[in-house]
């Protein structure tokens, strides 16, 4: 019962489609590059966090901001997961930058040539 003509059974057959198949959902990320979109997204996201957080910080303080992430972050305007891009090594922050005719704020991130769909719009 539950043997075919090799001596087989249907749990081992089951076992072995079970591994194929856990296999084939790990390795799908590799394959699609599922993990450096969401990486890319993530940047991005990161980006117009820190833009509405310097753009907040100048409505109330009334001057241009002329600071870093760590002073978003100290002063509260900005929380410490979205001061740096996740695709890069650990202490690689935004660059910021306003225009003090416009008060046009630029956000950049630093590993954009190693990464050109970085770029927030």
């Amino acid at each position: 019962m539950g043997l075919n003509e090799r001596g087989i059974g249907i749990y081992k057959v089951l076992i072995v489609v079970f591994f194929i198949g856990l296999c084939f959902i790990l390795a799908l990320p590799l394959f699609f590059n599922l993990d450096e979109r969401k990486n890319t997204e993530q940047c991005i996201h990161n980006m117009k966090e820190v833009r509405t957080a310097v753009e907040q910080y100048m409505r109330d303080r009334e001057v241009v901001f002329t600071e870093t992430t760590a002073d978003l972050v100290r002063t509260r305007y900005l929380r410490a997961a979205y001061e740096e891009c996740p695709e890069g090594p650990t202490g690689n922050k935004y660059f910021i930058s306003v225009c003090p005719e416009t008060l046009e704020i630029t956000v950049r991130c630093l590993m954009v040539e190693q990464f050109p769909d970085h770029v927030l719009e």
